[in-house]
């Protein structure tokens, strides 16, 4: 297993130069072009989520306001957990919209659960957030041990 960390302040200048690098760790894992699209289109989505609701007005100037990045690639899929201290928010009680949409947004957290094979959520105490995402590298296939 490969691990990298990251920290990025909570601000979307932060969100392009992790993106390139998301990238690289992605095709370093052997995903292919759509499920490397897949990751990158829910993970851009969730901290454009943490920034722009969690930590809200926040600018990213102490540790608090800094979202807590770890990858990891396994033989059989690849993991991304998201820390933040926001408050609490459990993505997967949010329930599926109704489509089509007639308003603006609201399909994010329904475009990550429908790209992802998994979601783990962990609210964090006193507040804050660990959110784990897992693409399987061979559909939804798990490693038997």
């Amino acid at each position: 297993m490969n691990t990298n960390t990251f920290e990025l302040e909570a601000r979307s200048a932060s969100l392009p130069p992790f993106r390139k690098q998301l990238r690289t760790l992605l095709q370093s894992a052997g995903l292919g072009e759509k499920p490397t699209h897949d990751v990158l289109l829910s993970v851009d989505e969730v901290l454009t989520n943490v920034i722009r609701h969690g930590l809200g007005h926040k600018s990213g100037e102490n540790d608090r306001d800094k979202i807590h990045i770890s990858f990891a690639d396994f033989k059989d899929r690849i993991e991304i957990q998201v820390e933040d201290r926001g408050p609490c928010f459990d993505p997967r009680e949010v329930p599926t919209p109704k489509l089509p949409s007639t308003k603006p947004g609201g399909l994010g957290i329904h475009l990550v659960r429908s790209l992802m094979d998994e979601i783990n959520y962990e609210p964090l105490k006193p507040q804050g957030n660990r959110l784990r995402l897992v693409k399987y590298k061979r559909g939804r296939e798990r490693e038997r041990n």
